[in-house]
């Protein structure tokens, strides 16, 4: 079958509109990532629309093959560094990150994320867990309130776990975890900055990042993601890194 550049071209234009619509189903419309990834299937679609006309553009059709190329290359990056498992089940801290719910229950992405955390709590049940998440987009209580309930339903106990309802972005979860921690662990006279994140494998990087931003030793405890939500996942999370790289947040 003979590549065709134009259906191609479409086909990345149809994954990046996905990936906005999912974005804003999670975070809402008004959101940085959700300009930018809008931005970029606005441009994609121009493109395929007027490709007849700038496929002569030789330096226009090689930058968007290689935004496209590059997109799919640091995916694989993405996933690749987080499916590693660093953790030494000695960590004083466990960070779960949120990922959006509906009508009190998690979404599928969440509760991955849970039952990790769950495993790692039957190997290292002395660490401390940090449910972290705010209200999300058309939501009435806290991704936090919501992860706390699925880890007690579970069997670990509530006097280890500890509630992050306000944060709104991955560097705020990290923020407001590690006020956290400090109150916590300066009130039993103890200096505790060891801690694992645990979130989807997708997320790991930015997560790390910002956690040791904020002055944590943070060790990876990764979750799978939805098979269907690969494509969605990983595009979103491309952008949020570039956002994170040219912002700092």
């Amino acid at each position: 079958m003979k590549f065709n550049m134009k259906v191609f071209i479409f086909g990345a234009a149809v994954i990046s509109a996905l990936a906005t619509l999912h974005n804003i189903y999670i975070s809402g419309f008004f959101n940085n990532t959700t300009f930018f990834l809008a931005g970029i299937t606005l441009a994609i679609l121009a493109y395929g629309y007027f490709f007849d006309r700038l496929k002569k553009v030789k330096w226009l059709t090689a930058i968007i093959i290689t935004g496209i190329a590059a997109v799919l290359i640091f995916s694989a990056f993405l996933g690749f560094y987080g499916r590693r498992t660093t953790a030494t089940f000695d960590e004083d801290v466990a960070i779960v990150l949120g990922a959006g719910s509906r009508n009190g229950e998690p979404l599928s992405t969440l509760a991955r994320r849970l039952d990790a955390a769950v495993s790692y709590h039957r190997q290292n049940p002395d660490a401390f867990i940090i449910v972290s998440g705010g209200i999300g987009h058309q939501a009435d209580i806290s991704d936090a309130y919501i992860m706390a309930q699925y880890l007690i339903d579970r069997g670990v106990d509530p006097g280890r776990i500890a509630l992050e309802g306000m944060a709104y972005s991955t560097y705020a979860n990290m923020r407001y975890s590690q006020a956290i921690i400090d109150a916590h662990y300066v009130s039993a006279l103890i200096n505790a900055k060891n801690a694992v994140v645990i979130t989807s494998d997708f997320h790991m990087y930015r997560s790390v990042h910002f956690a040791r931003q904020v002055g944590l030793t943070a060790t990876m405890y990764p979750a799978g993601v939805p098979w269907y939500a690969v494509p969605l996942a990983y595009v979103r999370e491309v952008a949020s890194v570039i956002k994170m790289w040219v912002i700092g947040r």
